[in-house]
């Protein structure tokens, strides 16, 4: 049902969320939502921690929250610290996109980096939470933030100005720290309430292109989750109609127009995380599509970078923002354009044949190997990969002519990681690792290992908060 404006007789979906919520046990997900949640756990952990070395910002904040003091809570991912845990799930949030490279699912964009930087926190301040009540947290979050995401966007609809990460973000994450401080239905409508006074946030700080704060995107709803529920707990109460009411969420920032029941159908039932997908790169999604064409070009055929006369990639609407004017994305100012850049990223991935988290470091942008391979890529335009709200991200072309006169072509719709390719636990695992390589704070072999093994068995963890403690 889609509403142009909202009857007051209509219950709530705050009271409707908040009594699912409190009713769900680990023993009602259905199949494969325990595994797939634990998955998003490790990977989102896992992106967390190089933004401790690679990201300037990162250090910076960090310190600016270890210079407050304050209790010692929950664990500064990678920097070896500790913090009050609201101000933990901040940090962890601002970091859990530095590499754009946090979870993707194909119709709600980054799911459980807006979620999980608040769930760890409060775990960690509680210290009694099990694997089976923090996988069952997160996905009421995840679920959430994937309902709100979708239900906003509908398919086949535009993309709104608004930014779902921070935007929806807070009510995800609040509902998951909600369900670890075991509230009540009515506190648990609280804790929403609560973290609609700050549900804010646009797309500008995906597209302004003169700041790098683009990767702090997922922050705020990390402390506000947390504070969110904690204040609930407190007996703070909040607004009581944060999504439906006149001056709620749908009516102010989308003008009543929505799906409710793409938000509130099936509950308990249809869980979107089964959807979800895993970044192989440290790029933008849009990116991905033309990294994975070029590497099976190259193991189909036999040709290095010195080979190559000139490229042509096809890309549609949104890609093209990412392209044109291509002096300018041949040549991006700082990592966080060169993660969105499709010339600069393609000429990586035929230079080196892949794309590392080490490939946006400052010094490898003025890379004259790479440079040189950019100023070799043309773009053109087709319509068929277009982006549409609802439909997963877009496939595109390739052709590569080399200098010994042949040409390869590849056309793609979809890229390694997709749902539909997806990446096993296996590769979650490398890539964790991988990972974990960049904390400021060595990581032990035997910690990082047990770390590991408890992600893969996570719903046989007594207590989560241990778990993250491996990785400070």
């Amino acid at each position: 049902m889609t509403t142009e404006r909202i009857e007051e007789e209509v219950e709530e979906a705050a009271f409707v969320l908040a009594r699912h919520a409190v009713a769900l046990t680990y023993a009602d997900l259905p199949a494969g939502v325990a595994e797939m949640t634990s998955k998003t756990i490790l990977d989102t952990t896992g992106v967390i921690l190089p933004a401790a070395t690679t990201s300037p910002e990162a250090k910076a904040l960090a310190d600016l929250v270890l210079d407050l003091g304050g209790k010692e809570e929950a664990t500064l991912l990678g920097f070896g610290r500790k913090a009050p845990a609201w101000l933990a799930g901040y940090v962890n949030g601002a970091m859990a996109n530095c590499q754009d490279f946090s979870d993707l699912h194909p119709d709600a964009a980054h799911i459980s980096s807006p979620v999980l930087p608040a769930a760890i926190a409060l775990a960690e301040r509680q210290g009694d939470i099990t694997g089976k009540d923090f996988i069952t947290a997160v996905a009421l979050g995840v679920d959430l933030q994937c309902r709100l995401t979708i239900a906003a966007g509908k398919p086949g609809g535009r993309m709104a100005p608004w930014h779902p990460a921070p935007l929806f973000g807070v009510f995800g994450a609040a509902l998951a720290c909600s369900k670890l401080l075991r509230l009540d239905e009515n506190r648990t409508v609280d804790a929403l309430g609560i973290a609609f006074t700050q549900a804010a946030g646009t797309h500008e700080i995906v597209f302004g292109k003169n700041s790098t704060i683009r990767g702090f995107g997922h922050a705020v709803p990390g402390e506000v989750g947390v504070r969110a529920a904690l204040m609930a707990q407190a007996g703070i109460s909040g607004v009581r109609r944060s999504f439906e009411g006149t001056h709620g969420l749908w009516n102010v920032y989308y003008q009543g127009d929505y799906d409710r029941d793409l938000l509130l159908g099936d509950l308990g039932i249809r869980y979107n995380v089964l959807d979800d997908g895993f970044k192989p790169w440290p790029s933008c999604a849009f990116t991905h599509v033309f990294i994975d064409m070029v590497r099976a070009l190259r193991r189909e055929h036999v040709f290095g970078p010195a080979d190559v006369e000139s490229v042509t990639v096809t890309v549609g609407d949104f890609a093209r923002g990412q392209t044109e004017p291509l002096a300018e994305w041949r040549r991006p100012a700082n990592p966080m354009l060169a993660k969105l850049s499709v010339p600069f990223t393609v000429a990586t991935a035929l230079q080196h044949g892949d794309v590392t988290i080490a490939d946006y470091f400052d010094e490898k942008l003025t890379d004259p190997d790479v440079l040189a391979m950019a100023d070799r890529i043309e773009s053109r335009y087709d319509e068929q990969y277009d982006f549409v709200a609802g439909s997963g991200f877009p496939g595109g072309e390739i052709v590569i002519r080399l200098r010994d006169g042949r040409t390869l072509t590849r056309e793609q719709p979809r890229a390694y990681g997709h749902p539909l390719v997806p990446m096993t636990w296996d590769g979650l695992i490398a890539k964790f690792k991988d990972c974990a390589g960049y904390a400021a704070r060595p990581i032990p072999v035997e910690a990082l290992d047990r770390a590991v093994a408890g992600f893969r068995d996570l719903e046989s963890v007594d207590n989560v908060g241990d778990l993250f403690a491996l990785l400070g």
